[in-house]
């Protein structure tokens, strides 16, 4: 029977799934991939690897668990340091640069977001993309105020949002793949000039 690890079954299985996802994502930072072994997981958390089978189907529900967990807090923390007052344009641009600067350095969600969600099952696509709805939501409420102040074109939300998403994504690979041979600032400053250029009105 396996050890348990707290008071009662319930705080067990909590704190046994915490363990599992911490591990998880120690596994990617020090791998730079989200293709780890899920034997190693469980070996890293110290539990069996059958068990492991008791809290997430395979690795892309763990992967997307572990998405859903913790990524929404680092998106409000985003969202809250760019100011809520000032020039709209000012302030997508400044949270342009942000989410740039934080899917390109950081070494557990910017490798998911960026190198392995597309690989991933279409039900884990859906429940990563829906764990950063809040960045994008944020991001469509400042276009649509800059439609309304007369600063940004009016274009469909759906397209306005894409081209944004698919501009921050392109400046994060650069950087991604530019292995610090292009400086952060070029990158995200050009980004933004790019993004603004193509919303204004």
């Amino acid at each position: 029977m396996p050890r348990i690890r707290a008071a009662t079954i319930d705080e067990h299985k909590a704190l046994t799934r915490r363990a599992l996802l911490d591990a998880a994502k120690e596994l990617i930072e020090e791998a730079g991939t989200a293709e780890i072994p899920l034997g190693e997981v469980a070996l890293a958390a110290g539990v069996g690897r059958t068990t492991l089978y008791d809290y997430f189907t395979d690795r892309d529900d763990m992967i997307a668990t572990l998405v859903e967990d913790e990524l929404p807090q680092v998106i409000d923390t985003l969202i809250s340091s760019v100011p809520k007052i000032g020039p709209v344009d000012a302030r997508l641009a400044e949270l342009s640069v942000k989410t740039v600067e934080f899917v390109s350095t950081d070494p557990v969600f910017g490798v998911i977001l960026h190198r392995e969600a597309g690989r991933m099952s279409l039900e884990a696509q859906q429940r990563i993309l829906e764990s950063h709805a809040e960045l994008s939501g944020e991001m469509a409420r400042l276009y649509r105020e800059g439609v309304e102040q007369g600063i940004f074109k009016s274009m469909p939300p759906h397209l306005a949002g894409r081209l944004i998403q698919d501009t921050i994504m392109s400046a994060a690979k650069t950087l991604i793949d530019s292995e610090g041979h292009i400086p952060a600032d070029v990158v995200t400053s050009l980004a933004s000039q790019f993004l603004l250029g193509g919303l204004r009105a």
